[in-house]
C-alpha cells in the first residue's frame, strides 16, 4: 500500500492509538489517564486541521472530489480525515 508511507496516516494512527490508551486508562480509574485521553484529543485537534489543510491543497483532486472531501473531513471531524487519508493513495489515482 503507497498510502502507509504518508506521514499524516501514521499521524492518525498514533493520535487513535493514544486516544484509545487514554480512554482505558481513564476507565480503570487511573489517574494518569485524564492526561493521556486529553493529550489524544489535542492531538487529534491538529491531525484535524492538518487534513483540511491538506485536503485544501491537494492539486490532484477536481473541483468536486475536493469539495466532496472537504464536507466529509469537516463534517466528522477525526474520521473524516482517516477516511481521506486511507482511501486517497497518490497523485492521479483517487476513489471518490
Amino acid at each position: 500500500m503507497k498510502n502507509v508511507r504518508r506521514p499524516s496516516l501514521i499521524f492518525g494512527l498514533i493520535v487513535t492509538a493514544v486516544f484509545f490508551i487514554g480512554f482505558f486508562m481513564f476507565a480503570s480509574e487511573n489517574p494518569n489517564g485524564v492526561y493521556v485521553l486529553y493529550s489524544g484529543l489535542a492531538l487529534g485537534a491538529v491531525y484535524w486541521i492538518w487534513s483540511i489543510i491538506e485536503v485544501t491543497s491537494a492539486g490532484d483532486l477536481k473541483k468536486y472530489q475536493k469539495t466532496f472531501w472537504l464536507i466529509i473531513v469537516v463534517a466528522v471531524p477525526f474520521f473524516g480525515a482517516f477516511l481521506y487519508n486511507i482511501i486517497h493513495q497518490s497523485r492521479n489515482k483517487i476513489a471518490t
